[in-house]
């Protein structure tokens, strides 16, 4: 079910188009190297913990996921206008996810938090020019 649920996420993202700046998305099993360069927009979604929902007598009830979705771009100055696209495309990405419920609806988002650090971290900007969030949603998958 976590890997079902960090796929819709992917899938979601993608399918979105009216993003600021064009976005590479990818699911990934390990932890992401925050400070990584990318010339392009990296879009990571990373699940964190998983944990089985015990609601029903069934054999199996729904799973609870949190999954981070990490965004990093590498611009060129800290005043570039890439810093300000970046900041849309953050807020664009967090009202695709909000609230996401499958068409089948097996995979729903729960909570979406933004991270509380500044968008983007501010000291990660100064020091590597490269602009860094992340979006933290808990997601539940239905029982088969």
């Amino acid at each position: 079910p976590g890997i079902e649920a960090c796929e819709a996420i992917v899938s979601r993202i993608k399918s979105g188009e009216a993003y600021s700046l064009p976005v590479v998305v990818e699911y990934t099993e390990q932890s992401v190297d925050r400070f990584e360069q990318s010339q392009q927009t990296q879009v990571d979604v990373v699940p964190i913990e998983s944990e089985q929902l015990n609601e029903t007598l069934s054999v199996e009830d729904r799973t609870s996921h949190q999954i981070r979705v990490v965004v990093r771009k590498k611009v060129d100055a800290i005043d570039s206008p890439d810093v300000a696209a970046f900041k849309l495309l953050v807020r664009q990405l967090f009202q695709r996810v909000n609230n996401y419920d499958a068409s089948d609806g097996r995979v729903k988002v729960w909570e979406c938090d933004m991270e509380s650090k500044s968008i983007p971290d501010k000291k990660t900007l100064a020091e590597s020019l490269l602009c860094v969030s992340s979006v933290m949603l808990r997601v539940e998958v239905e029982a088969p």
